[in-house]
């Protein structure tokens, strides 16, 4: 029997758990929370569109209709040598092979105004911190802080964004978009969040403003766990996977999503969208490695749709260099993410 641990419960494992079989493995899933919330809906939590439960998977009810072993814990290191994974908890697991789909991390700033969503089981702690804080900000000039920042301010909270870059840095919609947050009332300050000495946040150009909550989305931080686990990373500390998806220096370790960088294709973005395309060829090579067979390759796609809620129930579509803002787009970013709840909850 082939023992295959799934350590992290993103995208691409759900659909391992939920369609990985074959009659020689055991599959063990770890992952620190037996809920998993799908991200792509967190703006409408913060807009009131949803609630805590609507965003959520069950991935130990999950595991359990599928067959697959569910132990709630933190893996904190991978012995390539041994094949084992070391929890949090100090229980130890020997594996034939290991895919990791963790995500990211945010920041390491401690103090309490310091709001966090990641890991996303933190949400509903993150969202209520924020929406009773007296002057909330959000640092960050992509898709993930400009959607909280219009979401929030939609319901009301008085947020100021913070983004040395200009809004969605190099796409036609950004000046739209940045447009919309000013309508909304969200305060831009142009320039580059420094550091947070207890509730002031000190900024490049020497401006400071106080806070009382502070979420910062300025891009991905990788995990400590392969650096401390003695594996390959790239300079940044993720993982680095050939096309097939497994480590460069161990094929048994393989690993996606956000906590990943392929080494043909760096600069592909960290985001739920390559999660999701990489799910079908991990789980591809997942059982063609028990098999013993030739591996498939990833190959991101050069455009992808995103869909950015803007409150008032108005949405930003972007595929490409096309863009579009209105209620259409709003209502197809609903029905995609109320399907892909349904499609592991139901």
């Amino acid at each position: 029997m082939t023992r295959i641990i799934l350590v992290g419960a993103g995208h691409a494992h759900l659909e391992c758990i939920k369609q990985g079989s074959h009659p020689d493995v055991d599959w063990i899933v770890i992952n620190p929370s037996r809920y998993q919330y799908y991200s792509g809906m967190f703006s409408g939590l913060a807009d009131g569109t949803y609630t805590l439960d609507e965003t959520r998977i069950d991935v130990k009810a999950l595991c359990e209709r599928h067959g697959k072993t569910w132990i709630e814990d933190r893996v904190i290191r991978i012995d390539a040598a041994n094949k084992q994974v070391i929890c949090q908890s100090g229980q130890i697991l020997s594996y034939d092979i290991v895919s990791c789909n963790i995500g990211s991390r945010d920041w390491e700033i401690a103090g309490a105004p310091r709001v966090t969503i990641k890991p996303n089981y933190r949400i509903d702690q993150a969202l209520e911190v924020f929406r009773n804080a007296v002057s909330p900000v959000i640092v960050g000039s992509g898709a993930a802080a400009v959607e909280m920042a219009a979401s929030f301010r939609s319901a009301g909270s008085p947020v100021t964004l913070i983004h040395e870059e200009p809004v969605l840095a190099g796409h036609p919609a950004g000046p739209k978009v940045a447009k919309r947050l000013d309508q909304l009332g969200v305060k831009r300050i142009v320039d580059r969040f420094d550091t947070l000495e207890g509730q002031t946040a000190w900024l490049q150009s020497g401006q400071s403003l106080e806070t009382d909550a502070l979420l910062f989305l300025g891009g991905a931080r990788a995990s400590k766990l392969f650096q401390e686990s003695d594996l390959y990373c790239d300079a940044r500390g993720f993982l680095l996977v050939h096309e097939t998806l497994q480590a460069l220096e161990d094929p048994s370790i393989f690993a996606v999503g956000d906590c990943a960088t392929l080494t043909a294709y760096p600069d592909t973005p960290k985001n739920g969208v390559t999660a999701v395309r990489q799910a079908p060829v991990l789980l591809k090579n997942l059982l063609r490695f028990v098999n013993q067979e030739r591996l498939v390759t990833f190959h991101p796609q050069r455009r992808y749709l995103t869909i950015l809620a803007l409150g008032g129930k108005q949405a930003t579509l972007l595929y490409g260099r096309h863009h579009q803002t209105n209620h259409l787009s709003w209502c197809l970013k609903q029905w995609i993410d109320r399907r892909f709840i349904r499609n592991y909850t139901n």
